[in-house]
């Protein structure tokens, strides 16, 4: 019986060149998803070194998902370590404003959607989900009203004369007329304007009588 050893050796080879091709590939996924941990890590406002201590990255993956890093330890019972893990990818997605699509592609594609939540900038950290008071709020952008607020400076009054005046605007005050002594005559008062006139005479004397002054200073006649 002839053995052939070339094929032996050739099988063998390519045994090993395939398996170092599989660990450089786990290698690459698993740089991947540490990275991705740590943008995560840091837009939850954690250390993103955390991502690779071991423990340490599971404890900060809890604190902001359940609220409580310690309850990591819970992956240490048998067979609830499984329905733990779902529930935290879960709340992982709730924690960045995923729904449960995200949560399942979490659960069954997570190399592919954790990056995804890490690298994409419109993804951001809304808080632990059920315990942030602002959880779900997100930001509010620039001249954002709430529910049932009314912003004084939006509504408008009209005025008795017809005019539209906004809201805590308050017009120029108008100069208010008031009366003075006439210089000529104590006993005689004129109300100043606030566009005075010229001089004028009378018609009765011909005496120079000033503006606004209602009757004539020199002969009595009304102006």
């Amino acid at each position: 019986m002839y053995y052939s050893y070339d094929y032996g050796y050739n099988g063998m080879n390519g045994l090993m060149h395939m398996s170092a091709g599989m660990t450089i590939f786990s290698l690459l996924l698993s740089a991947l998803a540490i990275a991705s941990l740590w943008i995560l890590f840091k837009k939850a406002g954690e250390p993103g070194w955390a991502a690779i201590v071991p423990f340490y990255n599971l404890y900060v993956l809890f604190k902001i998902t359940w609220g409580n890093g310690i309850m990591f330890l819970l992956l240490l019972i048998p067979i609830a370590n499984f329905v733990i893990m779902i529930m935290t990818y879960v709340k992982l997605a709730k924690a960045f404003g995923k729904g449960g699509g995200f949560a399942c592609g979490l659960i069954f594609l997570g190399i592919v959607f954790l990056p995804i939540m890490a690298f994409s900038k419109d993804i951001v950290y809304v808080g632990v989900p059920g315990k942030t008071p602002n959880y779900g709020g997100g930001y509010q952008q620039p001249n954002y009203q709430q529910p049932g607020y009314q912003n004084p400076y939006s509504q408008g009054y009209q005025q008795p004369n017809g005019g539209y005046q906004q809201q805590g605007y308050q017009a120029p005050p108008q100069q208010n007329a008031y009366q003075q002594p006439s210089a000529q005559n104590p006993d005689y008062y004129y109300q100043q304007s606030s566009a005075p006139a010229g001089p004028k005479f009378c018609s009765s004397c011909g005496a120079s009588v000033e503006a606004g002054v209602k009757f004539c200073p020199k002969c009595g006649k009304p102006m």
